[in-house]
């Protein structure tokens, strides 16, 4: 938590973040809830750029921190279970994601909105 709250202070460090998620996704397996996931982690990163560039402050910075420490933790090497197993090694990061994804639903439902009707083409 004390690393994603630095992270949560500095925009490059967020889009960093960012980033680096978006390229472990492409690692994780496709179909059902492999796409599910990667799905809302794009949502989750559109949210966190949103939130590092300032154009999103509708959130409390504790979930902001939450969703950053998920973050960091779905990236981290050292997991319950080892990445490098295929396909059974992201069975605790999608358990994990899926945990904040459900626990922060209606702040991300709320960004969703705001990011609709914030990004609709005229």
């Amino acid at each position: 938590m004390s690393k994603a709250s630095r992270i949560s202070r500095n925009s490059q460090s967020l889009l960093q973040l960012l980033k680096n998620v978006l390229n472990k996704t492409q690692k994780m397996g496709v179909g059902g809830i492999f796409d599910e996931i990667r799905e809302r982690l794009v949502v989750l990163g559109k949210l966190i750029k949103a939130y590092a560039t300032g154009e999103y402050r509708d959130i409390e910075l504790k979930n902001v921190v939450i969703i950053i420490a998920s973050l960091v933790y779905f990236l981290s090497p050292i997991d319950l279970l080892p990445d490098i197993i295929p396909v059974l090694g992201f069975t605790d990061d999608v358990a994990f994601l899926t945990f904040i994804f459900r626990s922060l639903g209606d702040e991300i439902e709320k960004f969703e909105i705001w990011d609709l009707n914030n990004n609709k083409s005229v």
